[in-house]
């Protein structure tokens, strides 16, 4: 993108972009511990530490931001599988496998409809996904449109901007 090949792309968990590059997120999502309907729902540090875990295993920002915080928590997961897909851990919780992490985004199919969610992380930890765009682009005002467009789809999730490259959080 650096090289003017890209006008922007949307990407997740900005890090390090060089000066010429603007990174403004558009959806700001909470991260939700999922368990089956029949289990019984407690602590979350607790449930994490003793029940069967369902990881994350990707090279994602995403899965990085959930070990962090589990790490964080001092709590060692009970893995039972690691999966690099969200739609099928989603399904091996939904079964009865384990529990887990997701975005809340996971949740919004039919298939995560029938989950126990509570928060994960104090303050719940949230991910973000945002444009990269060149700070001197030709097409910054269709790229801050795209943002509104996204941020209005992200629902209640959704982070606006007031101006070119200026997000508001």
């Amino acid at each position: 993108m650096a090289a003017g090949r890209l006008d922007a792309a949307v990407v997740a968990e900005h890090t390090g972009f060089p000066p010429a590059l603007r990174w403004s997120p558009f959806l700001k999502e909470p991260l939700l511990i999922i368990a089956p309907k029949v289990m019984v729902v407690k602590d979350p540090v607790e449930m994490l530490a003793t029940l069967p875990f369902v990881r994350f295993r990707s090279s994602v920002p995403l899965a990085n931001l959930i070990d962090t915080e589990i790490s964080r928590m001092g709590v060692v997961t009970n893995d039972v599988a690691e999966i690099d897909t969200i739609g099928s851990i989603v399904t091996c919780v939904r079964h009865g496998l384990g529990i887990s992490v997701v975005p809340h985004v996971a949740l919004e199919e039919p298939e995560g409809q029938d989950l126990r969610r509570l928060p994960f992380g104090e303050p719940q930890v949230t991910r973000q996904i945002g444009i990269v765009e060149r700070t001197l682009s030709p097409r910054g005002e269709i790229i801050a449109r795209l943002h509104e467009v996204l941020a209005q789809l992200s629902g209640p999730h959704g982070v606006s901007r007031t101006g070119p490259g200026q997000p508001t959080v």
